[in-house]
C-alpha cells in the first residue's frame, strides 16, 4: 500500500484488509489440499503418480508464492507498537506535515496503520538530511 503523506489519508483501509484476508484463506486451503495430496501419493501410491506429483506441487509452489505476496501486502495493515506511536509522536513535533497527516485520520476515526507509520518515517528521515 502506497500513502503518500501531502494527500488526504485513504478512507478505505478496511476494505484492503478485508481483501486479502479473504484471499489469504483460499491459498492456505489449495497448499493443504497439495500437502494432503502429496500424503495421499506417499501412503498409497497411485498408476499416475508423476502427473499427481506435479500437480501436488504445482498446488504448493503457486499458491504458497501468492500466500508470502498477500501476506506481506496484509502486514502493511497492521496496528503500530508502543514504541512506533512514541516515534510518531516524535515525528509529529518535527514536521508540520505529518501532524497535519495525522489530524486527518484522526478526523477519520481511525488509529494510523503500518503502511502510514513508514511513510511518516521516510518523511522525517528526508527532512532531517537536508
Amino acid at each position: 500500500m502506497r500513502i503518500n503523506i501531502s494527500q488526504a489519508p485513504p478512507t478505505d483501509v478496511v476494505e484492503g484488509k478485508k481483501i486479502y484476508l479473504r484471499i489469504i484463506p483460499i491459498l492456505l486451503a489449495l497448499i493443504l489440499g497439495a500437502i494432503l495430496l502429496a500424503l495421499f501419493l506417499f501412503a498409497f501410491g497411485s498408476s499416475q503418480e508423476t502427473l499427481l506429483e506435479n500437480i501436488a506441487l504445482a498446488l504448493f509452489v503457486g499458491p504458497g508464492l501468492a500466500f508470502f505476496f498477500f501476506a506481506e501486502k496484509l502486514h502493511g495493515y497492521k496496528a503500530l507498537s508502543a514504541k512506533q506511536e512514541k516515534e510518531m509522536e516524535e515525528f509529529r513535533r518535527q514536521d508540520p506535515e505529518i501532524a497535519a497527516y495525522c489530524a486527518k485520520v484522526s478526523l477519520l476515526d481511525r488509529t494510523l496503520i503500518k503502511a502510514e507509520y513508514d511513510a511518516c518515517k521516510a518523511r522525517a528521515e528526508k527532512v532531517k538530511r537536508p
